[in-house]
């Protein structure tokens, strides 16, 4: 995950986030895709439609990177405990970003 983050320029929760410049690009209304730097490659997210809605009028984004694992399956409630603890390890890495 370190990797992925110095691919995107992520910040640590201890200073305020850096702007990552335009990383995103709609696919579809439910599908967004994620650009890194030094590889050709993006990585597909599937998106509730009012997020893509958000995006395609140029709001600005908030990526969060937890470097601990996380379940796909996690419930609300487990992803509060993750950023919970994550914040206090200090194993989040943020950065602002929009569409391209």
């Amino acid at each position: 995950m370190r990797a992925v983050a110095e691919a995107l320029r992520l910040g640590p929760a201890t200073a305020p986030p850096p702007d990552i410049g335009p990383r995103l690009r709609l696919i579809t209304p439910t599908e967004v895709a994620l650009r890194f730097d030094v590889t050709p490659y993006r990585k597909r997210i599937p998106t509730g439609r009012p997020w893509s809605l958000l995006l395609g009028q140029g709001t600005p984004v908030a990526l969060v990177l937890g470097l601990d694992p996380l379940s796909r399956s996690a419930t609300p409630e487990q992803i509060d405990s993750y950023l919970d603890r994550a914040t206090l390890r200090q194993r989040l890495l943020f950065g602002h970003t929009r569409t391209a």
